[in-house]
């Protein structure tokens, strides 16, 4: 056996799936992670395993769903017993586990897991310190062990604290003199009061949306800086041909689509996201890959395939991603994913090759045609030659996708209001099982 390389995990927090100027998006410029895109695969049909901070988290570091691992919202915890990737990866190999930046599981002690070598704060003030720090590891690094490095940074997910937990538009005021630097609304962007803090958006004009698009973009310029700086570290350093380097996010955001900021749903905005993988000679550079889906929990299958390390208990579900990333033929990829979201309301996503269905916990339903509509501004439930035929088709999938998990009990996650909605899901899961 081979001797396994260095990963480092780079992973920044809301990210907007086309949110990078290498994907044609002209409202930002993004030289550090089109570098990234330019030396490797990008999965372009890549998704969070449930699009809120804590639950996607854990999802990449437990390899198992929301509903299984007990983070089904940022106000749980992760069961106990269940190990982590820094613990089990520490147990089963030589891997020098390290972390800097934003963790993000509750009930699990980072520092018992990973050596600790930088914390995390806002965006604008935490994310040069955790590039600073990976980097002088990277620089200093003399160990004949292979190493884990996690870079945890936290833009663009500053723009919480405009369209999210503070309110306002932006840091700034809105000036004039800027009004022709504002990119246009999105086209599926719809006058309504939307899913999320709807508080805090509910006066904004048209002006105010793009003017919260273009600060979001400079936040995703901001930790593109810091991404790029560690990036280069690492190409440019003694372990740039036998490093595997992952870069993604955990969630998207709104970002105006639907008229709708943050995350928790499973439009295409919260749940898509960015997923570039790099390694010399192994990994083909500048490659594209549209056509399989991945999902959060498979970045956990792959790291452990990289490590060399046997796959975590009851990972039923994860795929390891390598394969894909080296352009080997992969002949029983899966046909679908299922995606969810713990918040009052509930929503689960079943996503194939071309369709979408939303299930939402009150009976409504929707289908999408993700090739013609990949806007989905057409729900085709009200379309009786297709839209009940792929919800039926979804259905089954969400079943067979049940019939695979083990549900996370109610005792087994933090006390709250959240715990409400958790068990809306439970009833709506069993529900959805009980049905012939």
């Amino acid at each position: 056996m081979k001797n396994p390389p260095n990963i480092v995990f780079i992973h920044v927090d809301q990210m907007h799936w086309e949110a990078m100027s290498a994907y044609g998006n002209p409202y930002l410029k993004t030289p550090g992670m089109d570098r990234i895109a330019a030396d490797g695969t990008s999965f372009r049909a890549s998704y969070a395993a449930m699009p809120q901070c804590c639950p996607a988290r854990t999802s990449w570091y437990t390899g198992r769903a929301s509903c299984e691992h007990g983070a089904a919202g940022n106000g749980y915890k992760l069961s106990n017993g269940i190990p982590d990737l820094g613990q089990w990866i520490g147990k089963h190999s030589d891997y020098e586990c390290v972390y800097a930046g934003k963790w993000h599981i509750l009930g699990r002690d980072l520092a018992k897991s990973f050596q600790q070598i930088c914390g995390s704060a806002r965006g604008e003030l935490g994310d040069a310190p955790i590039a600073r720090a990976c980097m002088g590891f990277i620089e200093n690094y003399k160990g004949d062990r292979p190493f884990f490095l996690n870079a945890g940074f936290m833009n663009p997910h500053d723009c919480c604290y405009s369209a999210g937990a503070a309110g306002g538009v932006g840091k700034y005021a809105l000036a004039e003199s800027m009004e022709d630097e504002l990119p246009p609304l999105p086209k599926n962007f719809v006058p309504k009061v939307p899913k999320r803090y709807a508080e805090k958006t509910k006066d904004w004009k048209e002006i105010h949306w793009r003017y919260y698009m273009y600060t979001y973009y400079r936040w995703v310029e901001m930790a593109d800086a810091e991404v790029g700086r560690l990036y280069d570290a690492v190409m440019n350093s003694r372990f740039a041909d036998n490093t595997v380097v992952i870069f993604t996010s955990d969630h998207g955001d709104g970002l105006g689509f639907h008229g709708n900021t943050s995350k928790g749903y499973m439009e295409e905005e919260a749940w898509r996201v960015p997923l570039i993988m790099v390694e010399k000679g192994k990994i083909p550079a500048g490659r594209v890959d549209n056509e399989h889906l991945t999902i959060g929990y498979d970045l956990t299958a792959t790291i452990l395939d990289y490590a060399q390390v046997p796959s975590m208990p009851k990972m039923t579900l994860a795929k390891s991603i390598r394969p894909l990333a080296e352009g080997d033929s992969v002949d029983d990829w899966r046909e679908y994913i299922v995606g969810e979201s713990f918040f009052a309301e509930g929503e689960v996503g079943v996503r194939d090759a071309r369709h979408k269905t939303i299930f939402y916990c009150d009976g409504q339903v929707k289908v999408f045609d993700l090739k013609a509509d990949p806007l989905e501004m057409n729900n085709l439930m009200d379309s009786p030659e297709i839209g009940p035929s792929v919800m039926a088709k979804h259905k089954a999938h969400l079943k067979e996708y049940l019939g695979k998990v083990e549900l996370c009990e109610e005792g087994s996650v933090a006390k709250g209001e959240a715990v409400d909605a958790y068990n809306t899901y439970l009833k709506f899961y069993r529900n959805m099982m009980s049905e012939e």
